[in-house]
């Protein structure tokens, strides 16, 4: 089973803090060009503010994406997550999807989830389809 996900690549969701949104961005356009599928909780528009309304949506958004996923790859620049990022991993785990970190990740029990950490690089490798290299 291990080596079908392998052939086909595997899905990753990305969880990050929004003051990573540029550097997520970049990830999505690098994993979509090796072909990797790739989603986040979907776009930020920084004019508009944040409702309960609005967090609740986008949390649960990310949760039906999670659900899809084989991977969810944390971006953790100097240890950061942020509180939405940890609901995110939590649920990940709980779900028994794969987390893989960019860095340390600096909460103590959030960084007990995390099976691995790489660098982009590794992950496009550990993700992309077989025959694609």
């Amino acid at each position: 089973m291990m080596e079908e996900k392998k052939q086909k690549g595997r899905k990753v969701f990305i969880v990050g803090s929004r003051k990573f949104y540029d550097d997520i961005e970049r990830l999505v356009e690098e994993l979509e060009d090796n072909k990797i599928k790739v989603a986040t909780a979907g776009k930020w528009d920084k004019l508009k503010d944040d409702t309960l309304e609005t967090e609740k949506t986008a949390l649960l958004k990310a949760f039906e994406i999670i659900d899809k996923s084989e991977v969810v790859y944390i971006i953790a620049f100097e240890g950061y997550v942020g509180k939405s990022g940890v609901m995110e991993m939590a649920y990940a785990y709980a779900r028994n999807k794969k987390l893989i970190s960019s860095e340390k990740i600096e909460e103590l029990s959030a960084q007990a989830l995390i099976s691995k950490v790489m660098n982009s690089k590794e992950l496009i490798k550990y993700c992309k389809p077989a025959g694609l290299d």
